[in-house]
């Protein structure tokens, strides 16, 4: 199936579309260093320092500020995106809502957290295509904090790694439509069920992120997600080179089979509620995750 989205898709969005149409726009005016400074990860005293010491030992000067202790690798690798070209949104854009923070400002302390998230993530994923990972948040109990956390590293995953698809599965009470402010019109209910001519994914204020919503769900939409693996749902959506974070939530009293849900996924982790989620259900979904093989990245107290 070829992906259009119902806001109008780019041709780099279908299967087999120009890659040169994923390039992010050029910012080679401004160094690294610039870049470090104005961003908060570096000091303007430090930045001779890591030259000098960049021309000593013949390094770029990111992996000099890194040898040097003064930036860590995930924080060099997104600078280097930075300086690659992709866009942040200025303070007060109101296409996304300002709990997205990676979305404004990656010097954060709670970006820096989400893309600590990203790397675990992605170290746990060594076994899958870098360039199109079946990745999932998966929510227990944890509430609107874990829909933030999973709008947030989508955000990081578009802007680290490329062409990205998020998606809403908590059909229950859908929340990132509202996050990223995109209608929830049609999306994987309506695709679910067959209804949907085209595949419902829109385009997001992020470059290179689309969204795809909740929908309007029935009973009988919700209940065929426990029907088989969301990877080979995702497969068959035919999309090359793209990514995708599926959000996933359950809450007290259910007993959703997340095992086979997410079956051949690449990685997963676990957002859960401190002195919310019960211990019982951890140990459950963990131990269902573990059945089926899939690499659980770690678990995010809420």
């Amino acid at each position: 199936m070829r992906l259009r989205s119902t806001a109008g898709a780019p041709p780099q969005m279908m299967p087999g579309g120009g890659s040169a149409a994923l390039r992010p726009r050029a910012r080679d005016h401004q160094s690294f260093a610039r870049l470090a400074v104005e961003n908060g990860f570096l000091a303007e005293s430090d930045v001779n320092r890591v030259d000098a010491h960049a021309r000593a030992q013949g390094l770029p000067f990111h992996e000099a500020a890194v040898d040097l202790g003064l930036l860590d690798a995930d924080a060099a690798g997104l600078l280097a995106a930075l300086q690659g070209g992709f866009a942040l949104l200025p303070a007060g854009d109101e296409r996304i809502d300002p709990l997205v923070v990676a979305a404004f400002d990656p010097a954060s302390p709670y970006a820096a957290k989400v893309r600590t998230v990203r790397a675990k993530m992605r170290a746990a994923a060594r076994a899958g295509d870098p360039a199109a990972l079946r990745l999932a948040v998966l929510s227990i109990d944890a509430g609107d904090e874990a829909a933030i956390l999973a709008a947030n590293l989508a955000v990081v995953l578009a802007q680290m790694d490329g062409q990205t698809m998020l998606i809403d599965v908590d059909m229950g009470t859908p929340r990132l439509d509202r996050l990223f402010r995109v209608a929830n019109k049609a999306g994987l209910a309506e695709q679910l069920m067959g209804s949907a001519a085209l595949l419902p994914a829109a385009r997001t204020a992020i470059d290179g992120l689309w969204l795809m919503t909740a929908g309007r769900a029935s009973g009988s939409a919700a209940s065929l997600i426990t029907r088989g693996p969301l990877a080979e749902t995702a497969n068959g959506w035919g999309l090359r080179d793209t990514s995708m974070l599926f959000y996933l939530a359950e809450r007290r009293g259910e007993q959703t089979p997340f095992g086979s849900i997410l079956a051949g996924f690449h990685a997963v982790v676990i957002v859960a509620r401190r002195g919310g989620t019960a211990i019982a259900d951890m140990r459950r979904v963990i131990d269902d995750l573990d059945r089926q093989g899939v690499p659980i990245a770690g678990t995010v107290i809420a």
